[in-house]
């Protein structure tokens, strides 16, 4: 809040500076008028910087309900029933203007859309009216798997020096920076998301690990407001977990991140369990019991998980991170360009009601060169 208030300084004094300046060319509701303006772009500036800071996505789940078509309004319209009408006015001139009304191709067009328990998903018509039905609505069913982004507030990712200042962390992500993956959120096929991420490990039945990991979210996802993310790793050293930790902010703020390290998959070597969660406990059980698998498989990893998870995880609420807001601000590109608006606003305002007969809340106006051209 003190870099706020030094921004703020500059539109709020050259207002007055300038009424010095210009002492009878300002009245004080025009010197209002300018702080104001100064003041008004400079805060909204910062409010939209501080936003950018803390805007970020988590993952929900859910499935598919059921499937329909519906018929709505034709969107494919064109001019019609053009009329032209013509008028002179008093000097002769004549002149002539087109009204048309809106028509349209057809009757009705069809959506056809996927009911989930998330929000209603539109498929891609394949012929311009969409009677024809698409193929990707004909395999879809009910009981597929969704995945959604949610856009949410993130006080972590806008004030993340706060929480990720341990000197192991920093040293762990310098050493393993060019193998840390992006955090999953490209959502394909309309509602499928790949969140088993192999990093320099071969993994043959990759396609089966995230199939079996979205169906089981479509329930534990909901129930437990949970979002479960698998990094399958040949790092043989589990720092690597603490490298993964930093450049993912933790992860979401229902995620629960598992680490397995399998140098030679399937075989299990080490495991971390990333979370926000305060249920220490619940991490340490299932990593325990992860380890004890020795072999990572779809199913019985994700038994392992599942049963854990419905028995001891509790989503942490962003509110406990509130504290944090106090500490985040714009970046710094941001508040060199808050500075420049702030008091270049200012100045073009005091300019133009000083060079102008502008007098605020009158409604007139008369240039002073011309004032000072006709004396």
């Amino acid at each position: 809040m003190t870099t706020l208030a030094l921004l703020l300084l500059a539109p709020l004094l050259w207002p007055l500076v300038a009424k010095w300046r210009y002492k009878h060319e300002l009245t004080i509701p025009e010197v209002l008028l300018c702080l104001a303006i100064g003041l008004g772009i400079t805060s909204a500036g910062w409010a939209l910087g501080r936003f950018s800071q803390v805007a970020d996505h988590e993952v929900l789940n859910g499935q598919v309900t059921s499937k329909t078509s519906e018929r709505v309004s034709c969107e494919h319209s064109y001019q019609c029933n053009c009329v032209e009408s013509c008028s002179t006015d008093s000097n002769g001139n004549r002149s002539c203007s087109t009204t048309c009304s809106t028509c349209y191709d057809h009757s009705y067009d069809v959506d056809w859309l996927l009911k989930t328990s998330l929000s209603d998903i539109k498929i891609d018509r394949v012929d311009r009216r969409g009677l024809d039905e698409p193929p990707r609505f004909s395999v879809a069913k009910p009981g597929d798997p969704v995945a959604e982004t949610s856009r949410y507030v993130n006080y972590i990712k806008g004030a993340p020096d706060s929480l990720f200042n341990a000197l192991s962390e920093k040293q762990a992500k310098e050493r393993f920076a060019a193998k840390l993956p992006d955090y999953p959120l490209n959502v394909h096929d309309y509602h499928y998301l790949n969140r088993v991420i192999p990093v320099g490990v071969q993994v043959p039945d990759l396609a089966e690990w995230n199939r079996a990991l979205a169906l089981r979210l479509r329930e534990l996802g909901p129930a437990k407001q949970l979002n479960l993310v698998f990094v399958l790793t040949n790092e043989t050293d589990p720092a690597y977990a603490l490298a993964l930790r930093a450049h993912w902010l933790g992860g979401k703020k229902n995620d629960v991140v598992v680490v397995l390290g399998t140098p030679k998959y399937p075989n299990i070597d080490w495991v971390n369990v990333i979370s926000w969660t305060d249920q220490e406990l619940f991490k340490v059980e299932l990593r325990d019991a992860l380890l004890s698998l020795k072999t990572a498989a779809p199913v019985p990893v994700l038994d392992v998980v599942e049963q854990h998870a419905r028995k001891g995880y509790v989503r942490k609420p962003m509110a406990d991170f509130d504290y944090l807001a106090y500490e985040i601000e714009p970046p710094d590109w941001a508040l060199a360009l808050l500075a420049l608006l702030g008091l270049g606003a200012s100045l073009v305002a005091t300019r133009y009601f000083a060079n102008n007969e502008v007098r605020a809340f009158s409604g007139s106006w008369r240039p002073n060169w011309l004032l000072r051209r006709r004396a």
